[in-house]
């Protein structure tokens, strides 16, 4: 059999078309899934505090307060002397109600809180004599 020398010789085709690197499997080999694991948060926790403005008892005991500071202020400061004439009205749970409101209505215009009226007390007892 006579081959003829100048024919190009047929490989088989495995040997042709090599593996690429990316389809080998190793074991040590990287996932190809990209995972992604979030940033911590900044703020690892949110601290709620209560609103002690909205707190009914604290609102009640310093209505009392200035209620009676006001029934005292009648008949010692001059200021007050023109309220002698709605003292009687001023003792009723009306007149407590009455102080209530207008110490909601000074708080809501100047934003002192509840619990800071008492500390403001000379600006109370200046506001509440001229609108009560």
């Amino acid at each position: 059999m006579n081959i003829p020398i100048n024919l190009p010789i047929n490989y088989p085709i495995d040997l042709v078309v090599t593996k690429s690197k990316e389809k080998e499997t190793y074991p040590y080999q990287k996932p190809k899934v990209r995972r992604y694991w979030p940033v911590p948060p900044l703020i690892d926790s949110i601290y709620e505090y209560q609103d002690i403005n909205k707190d009914i008892n604290l609102r009640k005991d310093v209505t009392e307060f200035f209620h009676r500071k006001v029934l005292k202020w009648i008949d010692e400061y001059s200021d007050f002397s023109h309220l002698k004439t709605q003292k009687k009205y001023l003792q009723s749970n009306e007149g407590k109600m009455h102080i209530y409101n207008l110490l909601r209505h000074f708080i809501k215009k100047s934003g002192i809180n509840w619990y800071d009226l008492r500390d403001n007390y000379t600006i109370i007892k200046e506001f509440l004599s001229k609108k009560i």
